[in-house]
Parts: C-alpha cells; structure tokens; sequence
C-alpha cells in the first residue's frame, strides 16, 4: 500500500500538500483548482473541478484503534457536509466558481471499519433529501450527488507518475514496511558459505572465529534476506520503480563482476569493495533523489548482500 512506503500518519499539512498534488495530476485535464484556506476560508473543500468534482482531505493526528480511527473519520465528514448544506457557504462556493456539485471526496490515508462507507452514504442521503425538501435553496448540488471514500492506495498511479518525474517532495521510504526481525539462519546454505568466503577474502582470510568477521557475515546475510523481501514488494506496490531500481542494479552489477573478477592484488580487495559500495550508492541517490536517506542505504547495502550471495561479486 501506499500509506506503508510514505508513513502511515503524516502531518496534517504534508498530507494536504500531497492530495493536493494528486488531484492535479489526475485532474488538470478538467480544470482542477486548489483552494487556498486564506482570504476568506476554503468554504469547506480543498479543491474542485470543473466537472463537479470537490474534496476535503483529513490526516488523523497519530496511529488510533480501528474503532477510534473511525470516530475521527465520522466526525470530520459529519463537521465538513454541515458546512456544505449550509447557505453560507453556498455563497462562498459560488464566488469562488465552483460548479454544480456531483462528488464530494473525503480523503485520508486509509479507513480500517467499513462503517465510515455506511456513514458516508447516510449523508449523501442527508443531502439529497435537502435538496428535495427545498431544490432552490439546494440547486448547488446535483441530483445525483453522491460522497466518496477515498484513501493513498486510489492515488497510487499518480504517485509514481509524480515520483518519477521528481515533481513531488514526498520521499519514498522502502523501509517503513520492512521492520521485523530477519532470521538470517534460514539463509540458503549456498548463499551464506558464498558471503562467509567472499567476506573472508575483503578482509584478508581473517580467521572465521573472529567476532567482526561473524557480524559482518550475519549483517550481509541479513541484508542479503532483507532486500528480497524490500523488492519484492515493491514489485508489487509499485512495478514502474522497482524495473527502473532493477535497470540500475542490473547494470552496476555487471560493472561490479568485470572490476572485481579483473582484479589480481589481494591486497586492495577491501579498498576495491569500499569503492563499489560507495559508487552504487552514489548513483542511486542520484538517479532516485525520491527515496529517503535510509532507503538509498539500505537498497545500497541490501544489493551489495546479493552481489556477495550469488556470483556477481567475486574477490579471490
């Protein structure tokens, strides 16, 4: 999901600065206009389309229970369709240009309790009958009015057209869903005795009893583990990324089997690591400036894993 790569509870105004950039990408073909909070307030929205299209987006304050996080939702849409239904702010949509009202959106990262939809379509009913108690005083909204859900996993498209084009500010953090414990122990044996031999070699045939060799055998192990996991959901949340990080990868691995198969002198083959690293991190940061500093390290050290893993990267 979304909401797992960019943080589950942003800032109110982060939150709003990104929905704002979703809308007008998805929407800038129908005339999508953001709504400043100022100079007379937003009148209830944060943005419109010239179809008819209105959102109001709402970031809860921190991480609440499936019951609360409804609460909060509930209120918060009950609070923002008060004000739509009420004649001042008609006025206000009005003067601003705002058309004929066919969908309200509520936005927010996610909903966990299904009873937030039922709530939202007790207030589209709410607001119909308004208009059919009294259709001049309602002739804002349309007849077939209706109030949508919305949460980051529907912007998820646009997301990634934004965060490769590098017109958002949002930074992408691979590491938000990957936090539990890796048991580098299940490790393929082929793989463990490939980095065990090849971190033997970067650091001079150190004896395998050595306590620095053995953490730096089980860390890369663990990145080596770690970085399946970390791609392969990225594969799935967002493909478009992942080939593009793959195409990056693939050619620096390439780079990284010539440079260290060519390499003769034992003795630089430390120095020769410290390089590679360095450069592969040097280019990811600057090919994906989108991703967050921890993720550039860890994609970084987590390819280096399975360089040493398989036979990619070789020091003899």
């Amino acid at each position: 999901m979304v909401i797992d790569y960019i943080g589950n509870y942003m800032e109110g105004d982060a939150w709003e600065g990104l929905c704002d950039e979703w809308y007008r990408e998805r929407y800038q073909s129908e005339g999508y206009q953001k709504i400043p909070s100022i100079a007379g307030g937003d009148a209830g929205i944060e943005g419109f389309t010239h179809t008819g299209i209105v959102y109001q987006c709402y970031c809860p304050e921190r991480g609440y229970a499936d019951n609360e996080l409804y609460e909060h939702l509930r209120k918060k849409m009950t609070t923002d369709i008060n004000k739509l239904i009420d004649g001042k702010y008609k006025e206000r949509l009005i003067s601003l240009g705002v058309p004929k009202i066919q969908e309200w959106h509520f936005v927010t990262p996610e909903y966990k309790d299904s009873k937030i939809l039922i709530h939202a379509k007790n207030k589209t009913d709410l607001v119909l009958q308004k208009k059919a108690d009294s259709p001049k005083d309602f002739d804002y909204i349309a007849d077939n009015f209706k109030i949508i859900v919305k949460v980051a996993e529907d912007f998820k498209l646009e997301f990634t057209r934004l965060f490769r084009s590098k017109c958002s500010d949002v930074k992408l953090d691979l590491t938000l869903k990957n936090t539990s414990e890796i048991d580098w122990e299940k490790c393929d044996s082929e793989k463990a005795e490939n980095i065990k031999r090849k971190v033997r070699a970067v650091m001079g045939n150190i004896s395998v009893d050595d306590m620095n060799y053995k953490d730096i055998v089980r860390r890369y192990i663990e990145y080596y583990m770690r970085g399946r996991e970390i791609l392969s959901d990225l594969h799935v949340s967002f493909p478009r990324i992942y080939e593009e990080i793959q195409e990056l990868e693939s050619t620096c691995k390439n780079e990284v089997e010539i440079r260290t198969k060519m390499n003769v002198d034992k003795s630089i083959n430390g120095k020769l690591f410290s390089e590679l690293i360095k450069e592969f991190g040097d280019r990811l940061e600057s090919e994906f400036d989108n991703l967050s500093f921890a993720s550039v390290s860890e994609l970084k050290q987590d390819m280096v894993g399975s360089w040493l893993a398989d036979c990619s990267m070789e020091f003899r």
